[in-house]
């Protein structure tokens, strides 16, 4: 049985657990210097975002543990995503949807997030 900080459980090596979920944009304001590189150094293309065809997240640090580089997640009412980033260190579990600065941002509490799959790499 996995914990991290709310309830969350291990069911047939799936990690599942409840964030807030919230959006962000690849622009210098919501980022760093660089924001159409990931901290695992994913480069994101803004045409395949605006499309649609990019789904990419970043995990608070305190889930980083449980959700590293590559690990795809489904997120209750999102779909299957990827984690690529890593969010500043003052949020605690939450989970940030990358998306096109066209769409609106919103901020979701107490969604299920499932670990479909962990990476075959090991990142750092």
């Amino acid at each position: 049985m996995f914990m991290c900080a709310t309830m969350a459980v291990k069911a047939q090596d799936k990690f599942i657990t409840h964030c807030t979920i919230t959006t962000y944009n690849p622009t210098k304001a919501q980022t760093d210097d660089s924001p159409l590189v990931t901290a695992n150094g994913t480069k994101i293309c803004p045409k395949k975002l605006k499309e649609g065809k990019l789904k990419y997240v970043a995990v608070s640090r305190d889930l980083r543990w449980c959700l590293p580089y590559g690990s795809i997640i489904h997120i209750e009412g999102h779909g299957l995503f990827e984690v690529v980033d890593t969010m500043h260190p003052r949020f605690d579990h939450y989970i940030d949807i990358l998306q096109h600065e066209s769409q609106p941002n919103f901020k979701k509490e107490k969604i299920k997030v499932t670990l479909i799959k962990k990476p075959k790499k090991k990142w750092r």
